[in-house]
Order: structure tokens, then C-alpha cells, then sequence
């Protein structure tokens, strides 16, 4: 398990009521996990929906919810934004 932090933006910062929380998790989909168990169905299926980077880079950039963490990164769930 890698020590990381957790930051919540937007729809899932209202529903987590947190904006950022340290834990430990091994995998993005650990996080989810995380989120489902402390915050609730709504609040992970809401996660899922948004933009999650790892220190600035998109996870599917990697390896989507399987990428592994390491100590020290910062997990970000962010909005996804269009416009024209």
C-alpha cells in the first residue's frame, strides 16, 4: 500500500464534503473502493465518471483503474470540461 493523497473536486467534493484526505491505497481502483465504503454508491459512481490524474497525468494515460500508486503521489478527481 503506498502512501498518497486524495484530492476532490467539483460533484464529488459536495458529496465527500472533503476537498483532499491522505490514505493508503495500492491502486486507483482502491481508491474507488475507498470512496464507495466512506462516502457511498453515489459518490464512487461519480468518481468514476470524472477526470482522475495521478500527479498532473490522466490515468488513462497509464493503465486507466489497475495503475499502481506510489508513496508520496496525488491522486486528482476532476470535472471533465467541454466547451466549443
Amino acid at each position: 500500500m503506498a502512501a498518497i493523497t486524495v484530492q476532490y473536486r467539483g460533484p464529488l467534493e459536495e458529496l465527500t464534503g472533503v476537498r483532499e484526505e491522505a490514505l493508503s491505497a495500492s491502486t486507483v481502483r482502491d481508491v474507488l473502493r475507498h470512496v464507495k465504503g466512506r462516502y457511498g454508491a453515489q459518490a464512487a459512481k461519480t468518481g468514476k465518471a470524472m477526470l482522475i490524474a495521478i500527479d498532473g497525468e490522466s490515468i488513462l494515460m497509464r493503465q486507466a483503474f489497475a495503475t499502481k500508486l506510489s508513496d508520496g503521489e496525488t491522486v486528482l478527481f476532476f470535472p471533465i470540461c467541454g466547451g466549443g
